[in-house]
């Protein structure tokens, strides 16, 4: 009876040592907002790509111009390869807000908006 009084005292006195639980600074907002991003960015590169794969390519004889809508190869294989990269940025950054909601996830979630934002400027002209 001693021992069960005293593992409660015990326990009782290591209750208030326990850490309060913090909150993660980053909402699950930030990362929505970013695959809201992606998505709207993916949508121009699936347009890109699909203009590209129906025929219409730039030539040195046709460049893409106003009159000529058209899609160049150099950048359908730079716009893929960003596509990739951000994907697997916010697959990450998904992963960790997942798998740890007590951590700063800020990190992650800049590193997966470098990734959209390197693909939107891709979409701009501006690689």
């Amino acid at each position: 009876m001693k021992r069960i009084i005293f593992a409660l005292t015990l326990s009782l006195s290591l209750a208030g040592c326990l850490p309060p639980a913090i909150p993660n600074p980053v909402s699950p907002v930030s990362l929505y907002d970013v695959e809201a991003t992606y998505a709207i960015a993916q949508a121009g590169v699936d347009t890109y790509v699909q203009r590209y794969r129906d025929g219409f390519r730039c030539t040195k004889t046709k460049p893409e111009s106003v009159t000529n809508i058209c899609s160049r190869r150099s950048v359908v294989v730079k716009m893929q390869n960003a596509d990739r990269v951000a994907g697997i940025a916010l697959g990450r950054a998904e992963a960790f807000v997942r798998d740890n909601p007590m951590l700063d996830a800020t990190s992650v979630i800049s590193l997966a908006q470098q990734a959209v934002t390197g693909l939107y400027q891709i979409q701009q002209g501006n690689p």
